[in-house]
């Protein structure tokens, strides 16, 4: 048979194929802060404090949404017919979790927490967690942390990314440090010192508004802009795929009802390649089509489906990403959950 330490079926066989980097590894963590762990005889307690090795597993991801978790010594979590959780057929059930109690209260809530294996490397953003299209068990994420252990663009000057959008919140604590300065501009003395028609255009340009100001005043791009490079490893909200070494060029060209045109998209891209920008997010469309300005990205859900909501064509679409339910940063320091093919086009801006 098929050998490799891979996919565990029902039977007990193991499939070699799977993911080239191996399992996700997680520790489960109840309401009151225990985290269950492999005991010696095989039964699962409760420990508490740091998680130690007898509190980590492997989840393996099943096709029908269920999940496998194998401890570090090799053995299946599994429930008897007496609701005890155990990891082998002849645990003595002493100290065992039960699993059988027909009413979810406090007691049978428990979270996952990721821990990175020896090819992956996790932020410590707080919210972390959230980014399912950066890291998921499920499998149909863009494997973040694995291109985070080789690198997270924290040497270098750093690569700068256009966002043509509704505009970047640009004073954000999890983007401002990101941000695009445009170096031939002094702030805030009202002079065109540059002399390319916008005053004090420090951050980028608006289009929309004819001034030198790209502040959101919607939420569309400053929530592109986290996903493309939200800080990562500060300590607070969200991590986005570029991590560090990029610089957000602030573009507005919508208002703040959504609402634009593809001329002042054109100014905006002009605005970009004059100012050395070597990749531009376009997280944008509408009734019409311009073949001059098109270049699609489907949507992805976590269960690795097309979303509801998107784009599609063997022609036509040129790549798909996550876009259903994605969390990052909007304008005045907060966070928030959205979806669409706009969610879904910076995932793969931060990864260019």
């Amino acid at each position: 048979g098929l050998t490799g330490d891979c996919c565990p079926v029902p039977s007990g066989d193991m499939l070699s194929c799977c993911s080239a980097s191996g399992p996700d590894l997680v520790a489960i963590k109840s309401h009151f802060g225990t985290y269950l762990s492999e005991l010696d005889n095989g039964a699962i307690g409760q420990a508490r404090g740091p998680v130690q090795a007898s509190s980590i597993f492997e989840i393996w991801a099943n096709h029908d949404k269920t999940v496998f978790f194998k401890s570090q010594t090799g053995k299946f979590l599994t429930v008897d017919d007496h609701g005890m959780l155990y990891m082998q057929d002849d645990a003595t059930p002493q100290g065992a979790v039960v699993a059988n109690r027909p009413k979810a209260d406090l007691w049978e809530q428990f979270s996952l927490l990721e821990r990175a294996s020896d090819e992956q490397r996790f932020s410590d953003d707080t919210d972390a967690n959230e980014l399912w299209g950066m890291h998921h068990y499920g499998g149909f994420d863009i494997d973040a942390p694995e291109a985070w252990k080789i690198a997270t663009g924290e040497i270098g000057k750093g690569i700068t990314v256009a966002v043509i959008d509704t505009g970047i919140d640009y004073n954000h604590e999890d983007l401002k440090e990101q941000m695009w300065v445009n170096p031939l501009e002094i702030p805030g003395n009202g002079v065109d010192d540059d002399q390319n028609g916008y005053i004090d255009d420090i951050h980028g340009a608006d289009f929309a508004n004819e001034d030198g100001d790209p502040m959101d005043d919607q939420m569309h791009g400053t929530h592109c802009a986290g996903t493309i490079a939200g800080v990562g490893n500060n300590g607070i909200g969200v991590v986005g795929v570029a991590w560090r070494g990029v610089r957000l060029m602030a573009l507005k060209f919508l208002d703040a009802a959504g609402s634009g045109r593809t001329s002042d998209a054109v100014r905006a891209i002009d605005y970009a390649v004059a100012q050395g920008a070597k990749i531009a997010s376009n997280s944008w469309g509408g009734g019409g089509s311009n073949s001059a300005l098109r270049a699609l990205v489907a949507s992805s859900t976590m269960e690795g489906e097309l979303s509801s909501f998107s784009c599609f064509g063997n022609s036509t679409v040129d790549v798909a990403a996550p876009g259903s339910n994605i969390y990052s940063t909007v304008p005045g320091g907060e966070y928030a959950t959205l979806s669409g093919t706009s969610m879904a086009t910076p995932h793969v801006t931060g990864l260019a």
